[in-house]
């Protein structure tokens, strides 16, 4: 093997380890490919890989795939539409049959926020309906800085907004030709937050936790354990939404499946932890 091309797979194996213990991302080999790919654009990672700071972050944002769009599973946003307004469908017998006022929403892993105005966007609504109290607070968090920036900008290809109806085109105002921008009544909402799984919880208890397309990112081993956080950071008789097929395995006991809708991989904090799924 060439010495180079040596160095090369041993600089790409130390940075897969550093992003996994600093992250919990694991490049796995379906992507692997991608992630090298990633790893050689920035010449900084193959010259200096022992300097973590700037660089790992750096390299992070590469390697975070930031595909989104707004309401990009259809069905979620719906269960969360009937779990914010009581329906009874949804409701057990020891949940509240609508949030108290004041009710929160966390978007984990929120990319470049799309998903987190998509919350917003039918929050909103369903408070202007009155079906929801007022006001609420929605909490959007990420690793990767540049999605960030993006997301508190809030302006979007208009060819990215084509499958919204009018009423949620309505939330946003004309940046030039080619973009929109998300109103002000909408960003207010939304608090845009980095944060690392791995790090401390931010601290409050949420009605709602929307957490799609993460857990892929994740090795097997770390999922059930990030479950278990995710649900510390439930209220009681919250709901953690995750995408279809993300999670296959047997959940932390305080989380209970709700089967309302198969086409939802949702489940509902027990009030009760001995309480099984």
């Amino acid at each position: 093997m060439d010495p180079a091309m040596e160095l090369t797979e041993r600089k790409f194996r130390h940075w897969c380890r550093l992003v996994e213990s600093h992250t919990g991302i694991t490049v796995s080999d379906c992507w692997a490919d991608f992630a090298r790919r990633r790893m050689v654009e920035h010449q900084s990672f193959s010259r200096q890989p022992e300097d973590s700071g700037e660089s790992l972050q750096a390299l992070v944002d590469r390697l975070l795939i930031k595909e989104t769009r707004f309401f990009r599973h259809p069905p979620s946003f719906n269960y969360v539409a009937r779990v914010l307004s009581g329906d009874s469908d949804v409701s057990e017998s020891d949940s509240q049959p609508e949030p108290p006022s004041g009710f929160s929403l966390w978007s984990v892993g929120c990319a470049s926020g799309e998903e987190a105005y998509s919350l917003a966007m039918l929050s909103e609504q369903l408070c202007q309906a009155g079906k929801l109290s007022s006001p609420f607070r929605l909490l959007a968090t990420d690793l990767s800085r540049s999605a960030l920036d993006i997301a508190r900008r809030g302006e979007y290809l208009r060819s990215r907004l084509r499958h919204l109806n009018a009423m949620q085109q309505g939330w946003f105002e004309s940046a030039g030709d080619k973009f929109l921008r998300v109103g002000a009544t909408l960003k207010k909402r939304v608090v845009f937050a980095q944060h690392n799984l791995l790090d401390p919880l931010p601290g409050k208890t949420f009605d709602v936790i929307f957490c799609q397309n993460l857990l892929v990112y994740v090795a097997p081993t770390r999922r059930k354990m990030l479950l278990e956080k995710l649900a510390g950071a439930l209220k009681p008789a919250g709901r953690l939404i995750l995408a279809p097929g993300e999670f296959f395995g047997t959940p932390p006991k305080v989380l209970i499946r709700d089967r309302c809708d198969p086409a939802v991989l949702a489940y509902r904090r027990s009030p009760n932890p001995a309480r099984g799924h």
